[in-house]
């Protein structure tokens, strides 16, 4: 009875490792605004209407803002949840797009180090 329940348990924590896809973290290289694409560390990202902009700490006393692509800018940092483009049934198979956006998170920094 122990042995299955550290099985669940490490199943269900392994596939909790894996289910938001893969996270990328980096500066805003290029902007494509007509094909709704970012590159981030060389990674192009294709963003879709579903995918969730958030602009962190960006609103008054800190809070988060919900953005649009439009606030996306280059040299801005930031973190996104991604799926590769070809896990995702519905979207755009372009070669150039690597993965596909489910979460941008931009960060609002104000005490930048330079």
């Amino acid at each position: 009875m122990k042995k299955a329940l550290v099985l669940l348990l490490t199943i269900g924590f392994t596939c909790g490792l894996y289910a938001d896809g893969f996270e990328i973290k980096g500066i805003i290289n290029n902007i494509d605004q007509n094909a709704k694409t970012i590159v981030v560390n060389n990674i192009a990202v294709q963003v879709m209407p579903q995918t969730h902009i958030k602009l962190d700490d960006c609103g008054i006393f800190g809070m988060d803002l919900n953005g649009k692509f439009v606030d996306l800018a280059v040299g801005s940092f930031v973190e996104i949840e991604a799926w590769p483009n070809s896990a995702v049934n519905g979207a755009p198979q372009n070669a150039s797009v690597s993965y596909i956006a489910s979460e941008i998170e931009q960060k609002c920094v104000s005490n930048r180090a330079y």
